[in-house]
């Protein structure tokens, strides 16, 4: 099975982790992904942002995804922007809000990665070359 997944590192100093679904991404993508964003902000001890790209038909969460994706958030985690996001990811983060999931914790919506980009930049204090 191909993964329908990309993470990356954003900016070089590794303050912004860019994660992209591809449209068809499923449960072993979200799991997988998970995984290897944990890895990544455990590698540094500064607080790191993340900005999710995922197509509209992948923005339904499951309860059981919802719960694996908290247990994986590490103490460094800062804000969430997720490009692309719709009524059903709102109505995830009302419900993880009310769980206290850390995963939504921080969970911003935006419509562009530019966009999420300009609010950290502006609002964080992140540095793109």
């Amino acid at each position: 099975m191909t993964e329908k997944h990309h993470i990356e590192w954003d900016n070089l100093d590794k303050t912004v982790v860019l994660q992209t679904y591809e449209k068809g991404a499923g449960k072993a993508d979200i799991y997988q992904m998970a995984d290897k964003s944990a890895e990544m902000l455990n590698e540094v001890d500064h607080t790191v942002h993340l900005i999710i790209i995922e197509p509209v038909s992948r923005s339904v969460v499951s309860p059981t995804e919802l719960k694996y994706l908290d247990k994986k958030v590490p103490p460094n985690q800062g804000m969430v922007m997720l490009v692309g996001g719709d009524k059903f990811s709102e109505i995830v983060k009302t419900i993880g809000d009310n769980l206290n999931n850390k995963a939504v914790a921080n969970l911003r919506f935006v419509q562009t990665p530019e966009e999420a980009r300009q609010y950290l930049v502006d609002e964080l204090g992140v540095a793109y070359p």
